[in-house]
């Protein structure tokens, strides 16, 4: 693939990814106006408890995956941004993974306290701390790789 072409389909795959995490942006926003509905039918229908306490919980916990999940989401889009740019082994994109790592973790134990009421949740809670993990991964990775170049930056 030439230089020209491989750099087209780089930037086409970061548009899709962008065009992907409006959509995503939109979802969340969508769940958070029917975010009482959500959870009561969640409660009921799902968990199978039919008292206010659980109900509660379980839109507590709704509302703060979702403020996580803008976290994430807008973090992801500003990454994407940046890769646009080619601005990619850079210290803010650290930080932007950095708060992935930690919006995801956030929502792991926001499903985590879920477990009270509903055990399943814990499944949810394992998922998102699995994600958390390979990202934390790619952002120690991106860490090291700054500090290479730093280093042989200086020794040239």
């Amino acid at each position: 693939m030439a230089d020209s072409e491989e750099k087209k389909y780089r930037s086409g795959v970061i548009r899709l990814s962008k065009l992907a995490s409006i959509i995503f942006i939109a979802l969340i926003v969508m769940a958070d106006i029917g975010g009482y509905p959500i959870a009561r039918y969640v409660t009921y229908c799902w968990i199978e408890k039919f008292d206010i306490m659980s109900l509660v919980l379980t839109t507590i916990i709704f509302y703060v995956a979702t403020i996580c999940g803008y976290v994430v989401i807008f973090s992801v889009y500003k990454l994407l941004s940046n890769m646009e740019k080619d601005i990619v082994f850079d210290t803010g994109n650290t930080r932007l993974m950095g708060y992935i790592t930690g919006g995801l973790v956030a929502c792991g134990i926001a499903c985590a306290c879920e477990t009270v009421i509903w055990p399943g949740s814990i499944f949810l809670s394992i998922v998102v701390w699995f994600i958390a993990l390979i990202v934390l991964c790619v952002k120690t990775a991106f860490d090291k790789a700054i500090m290479m170049k730093d280093e042989m930056d200086l020794t040239i």
